[in-house]
């Protein structure tokens, strides 16, 4: 599959996408709920699942995964403003040819979950 289009082509699609996104990265335990929440918007969004993990490893990740490295992190949520402003800022500079976000692995089970919960949206959508 090929990667999604650039962001600033698709500010609209991709808003709700980041927000949801970076709810993974808040120095808070998630709870089902939350999970479910994420899963809707990214359901919702039409995105295809590899479209969705590489706006994860390579647009959200590297913006907001250190919030996870703090001693006090952003646990209320991150401001969209903001957010949008750093994704883009590091998509015209020289750090869009940096790996992919590298701390996944921190990450990585509440991603897992809310993939499956998106599978189940996305199959009661279509039932």
């Amino acid at each position: 599959m090929k990667p999604p289009k650039p962001p600033a082509a698709e500010l609209e699609r991709r808003r709700p996408v980041w927000e949801a996104l970076s709810r993974l990265f808040l120095d808070t335990e998630l709870q089902p709920d939350d999970h479910r929440g994420i899963a809707r918007v990214l359901a919702a969004s039409g995105y295809a699942d590899e479209e969705l993990d590489a706006i994860l490893r390579r647009e959200v990740g590297p913006v907001v995964g250190a919030n996870l490295l703090s001693v006090a992190g952003e646990w209320a949520g991150f401001d969209p403003d903001w957010l949008e402003s750093e994704i883009l800022k590091r998509q015209t500079s020289w750090r869009r040819i940096l790996p992919a976000y590298a701390g996944y692995r921190t990450v990585r089970d509440d991603w897992e979950a809310v993939k499956r919960l998106m599978a189940e949206e996305k199959r009661e959508d279509r039932g």
